[in-house]
């Protein structure tokens, strides 16, 4: 399953919104919802790599 988080785009630059993983029909609706609210571009950005534990 493909996974996305919530990116604002803002002056140029590109930084994650939260750290919540969606799927990309979540990520899409609460992308539409945030900007319904307040006047900022937000876009889903698949996430790629794999899970990484740290067991130090």
């Amino acid at each position: 399953m493909k996974l996305f988080v919530l990116l604002l785009i803002w002056q140029g630059y590109v930084t994650p919104v939260t750290n919540t993983l969606y799927t990309q029909q979540e990520c899409e609706s609460r992308a539409n919802q945030l900007m319904a609210v307040w006047d900022v571009e937000i876009k889903c950005g698949e996430v790629f790599g794999e899970k990484t534990i740290n067991a130090g």
